[in-house]
């Protein structure tokens, strides 16, 4: 405690000396169990806040699935995961009380030390019982963070924190908000705190500069960045995993950058070798700078500029979405923090999904998430989504259906065209709980998928998406299933816009600026991606199948310019539109 600071400061010092046997552990956690009809104003977002139920209310709540929402009397539902947070930006988060005008708060001036640092996402603040919950993870595993596994023979340590219990009072919630929100900046300004004598916690740091581009990879030319993310990681290796799963060590990271070539500062890093990774909204793709960076105490490392080339084989013929590595965009993106978004599928998409390009409109006729729907025999079953683009002409090469994913659970994805064999299936997806413990994003993923031009037809053409669950959380539950990002066509061999016949509008053409055939390629990065290249035994020149064989469940069996079978193999051919009609 300090004398002219209104809160405790709490830290946590894990310690694993080489003496000790190997262990694992996924969760450690400070909780303040506060009177829920006193602190009834919970909030961790400016724009995420509720009032909580009274304690009366939560001990008559009926336990929905997954167990950790209820049915109030109300019949509203609360859900303890609506309230999880981004590390990426966070600061602030607790309760206040309507009747008492007290405020309790968790202020972080940085979370270096969380599990996953600037891609981690966890839970905050939740109902307990009669109780409010407040919580701060020091480590977690709620969205696909790893476990801390310290080795046999491991001399391992790590601090988590400090950070500030800070409790105010003040005339409403709101501005008990405002008030831990301006404690939180004079507490950003002390980073790292001078008070703390222990050795573990490193004082003495380096700061890291630069200036960050990003480039079409066809032209050579700059792709504006907005909301811009730079972050320091612990390279990757047997011991310390991708990203979202680092425990050892600290992160360090900076965001919000924007323009052409912003520069960037990340301030208080703590000496050591880091790995440098960046990435955009606008911007399919995380790029990974090959060359690790050294940081050491007392200086400024200057990286200069780096200049990176986004994955791009191709113009873009079309995209859907806007690559930000969420489905928030999406139908249903905007109110993610709510149960049951996912039972919604099946009414509202009965059909499953067909989204026609230059006539469906993503916010709309795109579902935030791929999910499965109850089947006759009341087991649930993944359905494909469809995607329908007309050709103008022939591609002169091998063309790649770029997917970016945003978050999965428990799901193989594998694509076809015109109905021809598909893909293999990508089976490594992890399992982020993001759906299921209502996120709008996970563990981020780039997947190609090539096909030849031969593929291809003059007309109609059809992609279809196939998520196939191949694990569970339990039992058959309807939340396993695949958020999508960002998805896009690359046709070689013509100008962008003259690939395909549409009616665009602005929902699907987001990033097709400077899509020339020049290939300028001068890339100081590794931008990962997982490449699925379809093999076929027989192609395929149309969407149909055989004239005289019958149609499989859900295959497209009607419409305009199609010539296959309209016989279902079973139920019947039922019509969507004009354009398409479908076995059901």
């Amino acid at each position: 405690m300090l004398s002219d600071t209104k809160g405790i400061y709490y830290s946590l010092t894990h310690k694993h000396p080489a003496s000790y046997p190997a262990t694992s552990y996924g969760e450690s956690r400070l909780v303040l169990r506060l009177k829920a009809d006193v602190f009834d104003w919970l909030q961790v977002e400016d724009d995420v806040y509720r009032v909580m139920p009274s304690a009366a209310d939560q001990n008559k709540c009926t336990t929905l699935s997954p167990v950790e929402a209820c049915r109030l009397p109300d019949n509203t539902v609360i859900h303890k995961y609506d309230y999880s947070v981004d590390m990426l930006k966070h600061q602030v988060h607790g309760f206040a009380s309507r009747s008492t005008g007290l405020g309790c708060w968790f202020i972080s001036p940085s979370f270096e030390w969380k599990v996953g640092g600037a891609y981690n996402r966890d839970l905050s603040c939740h109902q307990g019982g009669t109780d409010s919950l407040q919580i701060m993870y020091t480590s977690g595993t709620h969205y696909g963070s790893g476990d801390t596994s310290p080795n046999a023979g491991e001399n391992w340590n790590k601090v988590y924190g400090p950070f500030l219990i800070y409790l105010n009072k003040s005339s409403s919630p709101q501005a008990s908000w405002n008030d831990a929100k301006s404690v939180a900046n004079s507490e950003g300004r002390k980073w790292p705190y001078s008070f703390v004598s222990q050795p573990e916690y490193i004082q003495n740091r380096g700061k890291v500069t630069g200036t960050l581009a990003i480039n079409n990879p066809l032209t050579g030319t700059r792709l504006p960045i907005e909301d811009g993310v730079v972050v320091l990681v612990q390279p990757e290796s047997a011991n310390e995993p991708i990203p979202q799963k680092q425990w050892r060590h600290l992160s360090f990271w900076t965001h919000s950058l924007s323009g052409n070539t912003p520069s960037f500062v990340i301030y208080n890093v703590v000496p050591g070798t880091y790995q440098l990774r960046a990435w955009s909204k606008g911007i399919v793709g995380e790029f990974i700078y090959d060359k690790l960076i050294t940081v050491r105490a007392g200086e400024v490392t200057d990286l200069g500029k780096f200049t990176f080339n986004e994955n791009r084989s191709a113009p873009v013929a079309w995209e859907i979405g806007i690559p930000d590595r969420t489905a928030k965009e999406y139908l249903h993106g905007n109110e993610f923090n709510q149960w049951g978004l996912y039972h919604k599928f099946a009414s509202e998409f009965p059909n499953s999904v067909n989204y026609y390009i230059g006539k469906s409109n993503y916010s709309k006729d795109w579902n935030y998430a791929h999910v499965p729907i109850k089947g006759s025999s009341g087991k649930y079953e993944q359905r494909p989504w469809n995607i329908y683009f007309n050709m103008n002409s022939i591609p002169s090469g091998t063309c790649v259906l770029r997917i970016s994913i945003a978050a999965s659970s428990y799901s193989a994805l594998s694509v076809s065209l015109n109905n021809g064999k598909a893909t293999a299936e990508v089976k490594d997806l992890v399992d982020d709980a993001a759906i299921r413990r209502d996120g709008i994003r996970g563990i981020y993923r780039e997947l190609e998928f090539k096909f030849s031009a031969s593929e291809f037809k003059v007309g109609e053409n059809k992609f279809t998406l196939y998520s196939r669950r191949i694990g569970g959380y339990s039992g058959d539950y309807g939340f396993d299933g695949i958020m999508y990002d960002h998805i896009r066509l690359e046709v070689p061999g013509v100008s962008s816009g003259n690939a395909v016949s549409t009616n665009n509008n602005n929902n699907n053409n987001n990033n097709n600026n400077n899509n020339n055939n020049n290939n300028n390629s001068n890339n100081n990065a590794a931008v990962r991606t997982t490449t699925v290249t379809v093999i076929r035994t027989t192609t395929k020149n149309n969407n149909s199948v055989p004239t005289g064989s019958c149609v499989s469940a859900y295959g497209q069996c009607g419409g305009v310019n199609y010539n296959g079978s309209t016989t279902c193999c079973t139920g019947t051919c039922k019509y969507i539109n004009d354009w398409y009609s479908q076995c059901a």
